[in-house]
């Protein structure tokens, strides 16, 4: 009896070790965003939304591609313009730093006192349209950041926003600031949801940078 509850356990160890090794986690630490410039709208630009960008980045954390998922006229490439000037801090695997890519979100408030945010529909990538293994985080909705009443200020505000496995926000951290916009931004940024970035089709932690992109008012309505 004994022997034959041995081998009934040596056969479960080896079911279990077999399902691990057919499953293997996979342990990535993602790219992030190490600083970024200002970002303005295009002058005599009343367009508003948001630009979304999937950022090839090499071993090294330069920038190899950049492909927009979601593009808006007049101003996807002020948003591709200002990313080029953007660092990058590689993604690593087991301490070996490795390619990869990364979601870059510009959301454009345009330069007008009274707004209605426009709708939003999801930006998801296609995998290996950016890196043949490594498809970056989709994006499933976003959240508009207020602009602050009576304020001249234009500029940028980007928040680097880690996403877990399952698409949910782990963490928040602001990589470029603004007076009076920042808390603004942040509070925007805790309502965007997410489809979580992929390594071989397997889920995995990343990282999205969100610049918010805040034009002087003016007088005009919307």
């Amino acid at each position: 009896m004994r022997m034959v509850l041995t081998a009934a356990l040596f056969a479960a160890a080896e079911l279990i070790c077999s399902a691990a090794l057919g499953s293997p986690q996979v342990s990535l630490k993602p790219a992030e965003v190490s600083s970024a410039a200002d970002t303005r709208c295009p002058v005599g630009s009343i367009a508003d939304g948001v630009v979304v960008l999937d950022v090839a980045l090499t071993q090294r954390g330069q920038i190899s591609g950049i492909d927009a998922v979601r593009d808006v006229a007049s101003l996807t490439s002020a948003a591709t313009s200002s990313v080029e000037s953007w660092k990058f801090k590689p993604a690593s695997q087991d301490g070996l730093v490795q390619a990869s890519a990364m979601t870059v979100a510009f959301v454009f408030r345009p330069p007008v006192n009274m707004w209605k945010p426009p709708s939003f529909a999801p930006a998801i990538s296609s995998p290996g349209s950016i890196t043949p293994a490594y498809t970056p985080a989709g994006i499933v909705s976003v959240g508009y950041a207020e602009h602050q009443v009576n304020s001249v200020a234009a500029g940028a505000v980007v928040v680097e926003v880690t996403v877990d496995d399952n698409g949910k926000v782990e963490r928040m951290k602001v990589i470029r600031s603004m007076r009076g916009f920042t808390q603004s931004a942040l509070r925007a940024a805790k309502q965007w949801q997410f489809q979580p970035a992929t390594v071989k089709d397997k889920p995995v932690v990343s990282n999205v940078a969100i610049a918010f992109v805040f034009a002087t008012p003016n007088s005009i309505s919307r």
